[in-house]
């Protein structure tokens, strides 16, 4: 209203523009001045103008009205699908596998959508999402370990507080030197790796406990060496301290020396895409999974089972 005042000289004027009654803008600057402290128009022959308060809030005016504009435009960009921004997350092996490709895809087809990415542990993502720094990623769990909790065991979140996508499932290989009796087998039973010692540390040394003793087989598991990639513990291996266990998902970094074999009742992680519960998801979020879901289906994907494309 000050606006449509200072530009048409009057308060009558101002109501004609802004579709008011002329009582109601003088009701409504009344008030602007009290809240101001000081008066903002001055009467004259020629009409109501802005004293020098009124000119200086003004300015300030316009700047607000600007930005709800620019506000506004960015919202309803962000509706269409053809603004605003977009933050992922996901794990290494998941990001060399699909992720990478996922987001890349999602900026061919939504190029003014600003993207940012976080590669983390799914316990730090889970911790991005419920903190409101990320709006969508790539997690996985166990079966008897979620997502929301670290390796020491400390949670980070609840699962509670998100929702989940199901991708696909990745379980667990043996990684044993190629010279390994073992090494040409098919496939190894937790028997057949009864008598080597596997090196393993939290959660998967619990998880790997817990499926041998459903099949009623112990296990000599090593959880004293710990890295936070898988290429540490290969080295271990090939210098004999044991076998090793790697998702099938992380076989790309798998060394030329070393053969992977599978496991049979052995240790699953849940790839899944994760996004807070409960919250009012952005087109660009929604985009972002569907996208994800495709990439994964799709076969250009290495390392990803035939089946990922069904809900795990």
């Amino acid at each position: 209203m000050l606006r449509e005042v200072a530009r048409g000289g009057s308060f009558a004027a101002a109501a004609d523009a802004l579709s008011f009654t002329p009582s109601a803008v003088s009701q409504q600057m009344a008030t602007l001045e009290r809240d101001a402290g000081t008066a903002l128009f001055e009467r004259t022959s020629q009409g109501t103008r802005l004293s020098v308060a009124g000119s200086a809030l003004l300015i300030h005016a316009d700047a607000v009205l600007a930005r709800l504009a620019v506000a506004d435009a960015e919202l309803r960009a962000i509706i269409d699908g053809r603004g605003g921004s977009l933050r992922v997350g996901s794990f290494t092996s998941a990001t060399t596998a699909f992720t990478a490709l996922a987001v890349e895809t999602f900026r061919e087809r939504y190029p003014s959508v600003q993207v940012h990415f976080a590669d983390g542990e799914p316990y730090e993502s889970v911790a991005r999402l419920t903190n409101g720094e990320l709006d969508i990623a790539v997690v996985y769990d166990l079966d008897h370990w979620t997502s929301a909790t670290d390796y020491d065991g400390v949670p980070v979140g609840s699962d509670l507080e998100l929702e989940h996508l199901g991708l696909f499932d990745d379980p667990f290989m043996v990684v044993l030197p190629i010279a390994h009796p073992l090494a040409a087998s098919d496939g190894l039973s937790m028997k057949d790796i009864a008598t080597d010692r596997i090196l393993a540390s939290s959660p998967l040394a619990e998880e790997l406990k817990l499926a041998a003793c459903q099949v009623g087989v112990e296990l000599d598991i090593d959880d004293s060496y710990r890295a936070v990639g898988f290429e540490a513990l290969q080295s271990f291996v090939l210098a004999g301290r044991g076998a090793m266990l790697m998702p099938r998902l992380a076989l790309g970094w798998l060394r030329r020396d070393l053969t992977a074999r599978p496991l049979e009742a052995g240790p699953v992680r849940h790839v899944k895409v994760a996004y807070p519960a409960g919250t009012l998801r952005s087109p660009a979020a929604g985009a972002m999974r569907d996208i994800v879901e495709q990439v994964v289906g799709s076969s250009r994907v290495a390392g990803v089972p035939a089946s990922a494309s069904s809900v795990a």
